[in-house]
Order: C-alpha cells, then structure tokens, then sequence
C-alpha cells in the first residue's frame, strides 16, 4: 500500500520525517505539475534524487566543467562511454581518471542535496511514496543523507530564501568587487582598523567560504556561473553573496545572459512562499497532530509514533530559531556598517532593508530581545536553551 496525496493536505516536511523516522525503504515521487522529482530512500536514509527538469548526471558533468575539474571533451567522451556501456557517469569518470573519487562524491552530494532542497519551496503538488524492499543508487560514490539533517536544513532554507531575494532577485545578477582583492584574507570577522575605522589599507577578513565565493565575483559572471564554479548550493551562494552585499565588499552592476533567469523561477524551483518561515512551522505542527491519525490507517504505522515525533521536532523548532538569531545579528552588523552607528531597535534594521519583521519572532512566535548599550549589544530568544549573541560593534565612518 503506497502513502499519497497532495502537498497542501499534508507537507513535505511531515512525509520526509515519517518516512526517516520510521527507516522506510522506497521512492518518493513529487509532481508540481510544471517538474517531476523523485527522491529514493532506504532504511530512512535519502541515498538518491533526480528531476525531470534537468537529470542528475547532466547536471554533474556539467558542474564539474564549470568547476574546471572537467573539460567538455572529456564530457563528451564520458557520455559516449555512457551510452555504449550503460554504466553510471560517475563510475565512467573516477576509473578513466578524470576526477577523483573525492570530487565525484562531494558533487553528488550537493547536487541531490539541491534537488530535495527546492521541493521545500513548493506550495502544490502530488505525493506518491512507494515502499520497496531495496532501491538503486550509487553505493561505491554516495553516503546516504540523514533525513533529519535535510528536513532542519530545507526549512532553515525556506526561511530565508525571502531575505535573500530582496537584495539577489535573480540568478542572472552581475556582482563586482568594491574593495581590493588583495586586502582580502581568510580569517574569522572582519578586522576594523585602529580606532574602528575600516581604512585603506585595513585587512578585510573572510571565512574560507565567503572567499571563495568572493574570488569568483569579476564583474562579468552572473549569480549562476558563481554558484556553478564554486561548486556551492544556490541557497549557500546565494546567501554568501546577500552577505557580502550588505558588508559593501561587492555591488551590483546590472545583469547577464543565463538561461535561469529568476531565482525560484520555473526553470529550478517554485516562487518562495511569501508565508514567513513560522507560519510554515506552525502548519506543519498541526500536520504532526494529523499524523497520529495517518499512522492507524497506512503502511507507515508504528506504536508510539507521537513520542518519536515530539523530540526531533522540538530540537527542529530550536534550531531553525538559532538560525533566525545569527540572521537578525548579521542584520545588525550589516546595519552598523551601512549607517556608521548600531540600530536603536531590530525596528531600525526592518526599515533599512536588511530584515523582514518576520524574523523578529521565533518559531512559537516570541518576539527576540535586542539591548543595546552604547556600541555594545546582546540579543536574546525566550528559550533559555538558546546561547544569547553579544557583540561590541565599532561604528564606520558613512
């Protein structure tokens, strides 16, 4: 017996953690009506997905050119490879030594990840879950995926994806860099110079993500040939570049040729929802109570299956709203750097841009608590659990 139904009538979010909860075996098959995804699971685990827009191993061989790990003759010698043998792309790639294990299995990673990340974004669709005894997928180049560690990161995605888009649109933006490549280092924040004012010749520091997607921004390539060359998701590119945009070490200069066009438009994924990130949480609370009426009447019953539910939810809701604190903290930062001075309330942050009012509340719709005390300021959540954000910032000069 198969679980099916409709997205609106039962969440994506509740079918990934019945299915990882209760270490199903079978195929996911997810239809919006303009793209098919289908997302293979054993013991609970995603071990595979593939989309009707675009097939993993095109998208794989075409990442790894882009990345310069593979050079489009070698690509073409691999799909002839393919289509006389039959074999996996990957397996074709690694033993002709064109790339390494290590590179096969980091790219499948990300782009199966990708894939299950964009149907978070869906607000419509059909459900078809078929339990099987075993499924097929690359077991010599891929680590199955924790289904827990998906679902956090999917939601904490849908959570932000609105931020992002008011400041990156689209995937076709051309950024440049503002400051001097070669004040760029890697380290932790960005170092103020002395008496806290960025001068000219000021370090500037990043992390060894934010620096590689730094190195990338030349004035020419657009927000998808960056996130294609780093080898990084489009949520993490994207958000790296929101980051680098609201610290002025980049500026927009108008737009390029790309054939994905809009971020979230038709050609990889479905509008954001505009519901706020809480809301989202909040419906899929309400889906769990259903939950423990699906579980009487489908093959996914299993006694006791609301005390398995309560726990991973609860750290869940933790943290996606440890993740809405480090946002409204780098709002602040951001807010500092723009306005030469610290924001008087998260209200000023809101105004200038950098925040949606959104999220200012926690997922059981808190309101977050900001003091500021001259340059120095501690953020909070209600949920004791939660390590407050304190930080001394050093006003820049406008």
């Amino acid at each position: 017996m198969a679980l099916e139904g409709t997205i609106k009538d039962f969440g994506l979010p509740d079918i990934f953690q019945l299915i990882g909860l209760q270490r199903k075996t079978g195929t996911l098959a997810l239809n919006n009506g303009q793209e098919s995804v289908t997302v293979a699971f054993e013991s609970g685990m995603i071990v595979m997905a593939d989309s009707s827009g675009k097939r993993l191993e095109d998208r794989l061989g075409n990442v790894l050119v882009k990345q310069g790990k593979l050079s489009r003759e070698r690509l073409d010698e691999a799909l002839a490879t393919q289509r006389a043998t039959l074999q996996r792309m990957g397996h074709i790639l690694v033993t002709q030594n064109l790339i390494t294990a290590e590179d096969l299995r980091v790219a499948l990673q990300v782009q199966v990840s990708q894939i299950v990340y964009k149907v978070f974004r869906w607000r419509d669709g059909d459900y078809h879950f078929a339990p099987a005894d075993s499924v097929d997928y690359d077991r010599d180049n891929f680590s199955p995926m924790s289904t827990d560690f998906i679902l956090m990161e999917g939601i904490r995605m849908v959570d932000e994806w609105p931020i992002i888009e008011k400041r990156i649109p689209s995937l076709d933006i051309v950024f440049r860099a503002v400051v001097d490549p070669a004040l760029i280092e890697v380290g932790g924040d960005e170092a103020p110079a002395e008496g806290g004012k960025r001068g000219a010749t000021s370090k500037i520091r990043l992390s060894a993500e934010e620096e590689r997607v730094f190195r990338r921004v030349d004035g020419t390539r657009t927000v998808q040939a960056i996130v294609d060359a780093t080898g990084l998701g489009e949520f993490e590119a994207c958000r790296t570049l929101y980051d680098l945009l609201n610290r002025s070490i980049i500026a927009p200069v108008g737009r390029g040729a790309t054939p994905e066009a809009v971020v979230g438009g038709p050609a990889e994924v479905e509008p954001a929802s505009p519901v706020p990130g809480y809301a989202l949480l909040a419906v899929t609370a309400v889906l769990l109570l259903i939950s423990a009426f699906v579980q009487r009447s489908t093959p996914f019953a299993v006694p006791g299956l609301r005390a398995h539910l309560e726990r991973p939810y609860r750290a869940l809701l933790g943290h996606v709203s440890r993740s809405r604190l480090e946002r409204i903290d780098r709002g602040v930062v951001a807010y500092d750097l723009l306005e030469g001075r610290p924001p008087e309330t998260l209200a000023d942050v809101v105004k200038a841009g950098l925040l949606d009012a959104a999220a200012l509340r926690d997922p059981w719709a808190h309101p977050y608590h900001y003091e500021l005390r001259g340059t120095t300021y501690r953020l909070s959540a209600e949920d004791a659990e939660q390590l407050p954000i304190e930080r001394a910032l050093r006003p820049v000069q406008p």
